[in-house]
C-alpha cells in the first residue's frame, strides 16, 4: 500500500477549505456580524429626515436579508 503525497495534500487542503467555509458561513450568519455590518453602512450613509436608530433598523433589515441570500447561495454549491 503506497501513499500517493498528492491525494493526501488535496484531501488535506479540501479539509481546510471546508472548514474555512463553514467558518465563514457561521459568521455571515450570526446576529452579531449582521449588526456590524449594519453599523458600518449606517456610519457611512446617512438618510435625511430619519433618525439614526430608525437608520440602524433599517440597515439590519437590509444586511438580514442579503446575509440569508448569500448563505443560500453558497450553500447550494
Amino acid at each position: 500500500m503506497s501513499v500517493n503525497l498528492k491525494d493526501l495534500l488535496m484531501s488535506a487542503a479540501e479539509a481546510q477549505a471546508d472548514k474555512v467555509k463553514d467558518d465563514m458561513m457561521s459568521a455571515l450568519n450570526s446576529k452579531e456580524m449582521e449588526e456590524k455590518i449594519a453599523s458600518a453602512i449606517n456610519a457611512k450613509i446617512n438618510l435625511p429626515f430619519i433618525p439614526e436608530d430608525k437608520e440602524q433598523e433599517l440597515f439590519e433589515k437590509v444586511v438580514d436579508a442579503i446575509t440569508d441570500i448569500l448563505v443560500g447561495l453558497f450553500d447550494h454549491k
